[in-house]
């Protein structure tokens, strides 16, 4: 019943940001501006707040260690699907771009906490920040790279003449605070309790913005146009179902206990990540496509998170 709630608290959240722009409270240039300050400042916020305020131990080093190494397994695993999932359903351009990113990034802040929280307990949380911390190098670094594609395109700002990915796209907000998080998680450094206090603050906010922005950009979407791409819902049972069995069948094959297994399989089930949206606009790809496969994931995650949670 906590899982369902947390989910509903999230749909909510969308209607709140789906009734305000059909009542013209946000705009179109608020939503941009909304994108911006959500990717440049609150999120970055939340992900140095976050990762400064965990401290390693002896008795979690192990852990953590193998917690952290098959993150970044699941990650590889992920993008390798990426590049097929596309390929078997012959999407091309903006739309294999977003496929591609649906199936790397789930929800893992916004819905991932509450329900691993839900089944775990604290214990469960703090693991958690630590087998999430390739999550926000991996959006910053492949993330960018796929939504940034029909920039570069026009005007190569992603890649150069070469292929190869320039260090100057990368170094954004996201990506540095994930650098400076990261060294005072490992140096245990602390933020002064005002800084820390004001940095919490903002962080908090992505949560609720980020969800309302994605039901402002709904309000755009004719409601048969969402529910009439197949190729969404194709994408979303990779990304709910057959992503998290396929970590599930792996993992059962290590000597593992529960909650090294059921952290990145409840992980894996979650949702498209919120992240999609925002990028996608900040990234000038298709966010009205991004904004339906939140919707569609999210709405039917309702069912498949409670049967993932029953096979842990």
């Amino acid at each position: 019943m906590e899982t369902l709630n947390q989910i509903l608290v999230l749909f909510l959240l969308l209607i709140i940001g789906y009734i305000s722009k059909k009542l013209r409270v946000i705009s179109n240039d608020m939503n941009r501006d909304i994108s911006n300050f959500i990717t440049s400042i609150a999120l970055p916020c939340l992900i140095i707040s976050t990762l400064s305020s965990f401290e390693f131990s002896k008795e979690v080093l192990v852990k953590s260690g193998k917690l952290f190494v098959i993150s970044w397994g699941v990650y590889a695993l992920s993008i390798t699907i990426s590049y097929m999932v596309p390929k078997i359903i012959k999407a091309e351009g903006t739309a294999r771009d977003i496929f591609q990113f649906m199936v790397v990034f789930s929800n893992v802040g916004f819905m991932g906490y509450p329900v691993v929280n839900a089944v775990f307990g604290e214990t469960g949380v703090f693991y958690t920040a630590l087998y999430n911390l390739p999550f926000n190098m991996v959006i910053w670094s492949f993330g960018v790279a796929v939504l940034s594609r029909p920039t570069m395109e026009r005007n190569k700002l992603a890649f150069d003449e070469r292929g190869s990915i320039q260090i100057k796209q990368l170094l954004n907000p996201g990506l540095i605070a994930v650098c400076i998080g990261f060294a005072m998680f490992l140096t245990s450094t602390r933020l002064p309790g005002p800084v820390y206090k004001t940095f919490k603050m903002v962080g908090d906010v992505t949560t609720p913005m980020s969800m309302v922005f994605i039901g402002s950009i709904l309000a755009d979407i004719h409601i048969k146009e969402i529910f009439s791409n197949i190729k969404v819902f194709i994408v979303s049972a990779v990304r709910l179902i057959i992503l998290p069995l396929l970590v599930l069948f792996v993992l059962k094959i290590f000597p593992l206990d529960e909650i090294m297994i059921g952290i990145p399989v409840l992980i894996a089930a979650m949702p498209v990540a919120a992240n999609c949206a925002i990028m996608a606009t900040r990234y000038e790809n298709d966010y009205h496509l991004a904004s339906q496969a939140i919707f569609i994931s999210t709405m039917l995650s309702m069912v498949t998170i409670p049967l993932i949670v029953t096979l842990l």
